[in-house]
């Protein structure tokens, strides 16, 4: 029945029949079917919101304590509802709030996550990477990874880079991206402690050989990358990576920042790309936006922060155009 839309509507109308299915998830010799019920119910817009109506408080605790259990077979099917009910931003605080009420919960998936081969059963826990891309939608969510204390942010940056799975590595860039929304942690992200910019040009640099004078600008990371350097190759991923330099133009210190490390030579290589056959429409935009704010001086610009109100029209479109953060 989960398997199609008129199925799923038949289903979530029924609180007792959604209540039972949640208590079959424990039962060993139907847990799997009933687990992928739920996860094909939450799938749509609809049925998650049905879910989180009814189930939010029971279900989170469930799904959670599947993940942490490295001996569970179904911990992969648990991340994807976890990550189907966070998805809606609407659905995202009522999802944060039962995670939240569980001591330390984001930071113990985000162990689980970090660890290689954490689960016994191979279930290989990718989708716990749209899952923090999902719950930094909100600013409570946001609020936990961009912990100076914790250095949860930190832990899970390196995934931005990470080959094996789209899943985890979209996850990873979504999650910076979303964090790159708040100006008030700028300065945090761009200082050594986070030094957030080598993640983000690393992969929108490609073979192209730079001169001297742009390696010495460069991010240690990025300097004399060789011919063999690869570029991201998921558009989307690219997108997320640019709108997070676009957020990072914000303030007058971050685009310091960005001019003097070298950002702007990365976009002018990754421009030529996206206008060859290999690149990208959506992504070609994205970087003219914020080359179009890089090579402006700041007296051009004339204010501080873009995001406040007396910037120039037309860069203050751009950015707005780039503020939605799904």
């Amino acid at each position: 029945l989960t398997g199609s839309v008129d199925g799923i509507n038949l289903l979530v109308k029924n609180e007792t029949l959604l209540n039972n299915l949640l208590d079959l998830t424990t039962e060993d010799s139907v847990a799997k079917d009933a687990v992928l019920c739920l996860v094909n119910i939450t799938a749509e817009e609809t049925g998650a919101a049905e879910v989180v109506d009814k189930l939010v408080e029971r279900l989170v605790p469930i799904a959670y304590e599947a993940v942490l259990d490295e001996n569970c077979k179904l911990s992969d099917a648990w991340c994807m509802v976890l990550c189907n009910i966070t998805r809606p931003e609407h659905l995202v605080e009522r999802v944060l709030q039962s995670l939240l009420a569980i001591e330390y919960s984001l930071e113990k998936l985000a162990t689980c996550f970090t660890r290689v081969n954490y689960n016994k059963q191979k279930c290989h826990l990718n989708y716990l990477g749209p899952l923090f891309s999902n719950v930094s939608q909100s600013k409570a969510g946001r609020e936990v990874f961009c912990n100076q204390t914790t250095g949860l942010l930190r832990r899970l940056l390196p995934f931005v880079h990470h080959d094996g799975s789209i899943v985890r590595r979209g996850g990873a860039v979504g999650l910076l991206k979303n964090v790159c929304f708040d100006s008030s942690v700028h300065e945090w992200l761009l200082s050594e402690e986070v030094d957030v910019l080598p993640f983000i040009l690393l992969p929108l640099a490609g073979p192209e050989e730079l001169d001297d004078e742009t390696n010495e600008k460069l991010p240690v990371d990025l300097q004399y990358l060789g011919p063999d350097k690869k570029r991201e190759d998921d558009p989307d991923v690219r997108k997320m990576m640019v709108e997070s330099l676009a957020q990072l133009c914000a303030t007058r210190k971050g685009r310091l920042y960005l001019r003097e490390h070298g950002t702007y030579e990365i976009l002018r290589e990754l421009h030529k790309f996206e206008c060859s056959p290999e690149g990208d429409r959506g992504v070609l935009n994205a970087v003219e936006s914020v080359v179009d704010i890089l090579i402006r001086t700041e007296e051009e610009i004339g204010e501080d922060n873009l995001k406040q109100l007396e910037i120039p029209d037309d860069v203050k479109a751009k950015i707005e155009s780039m503020n939605h953060h799904s």
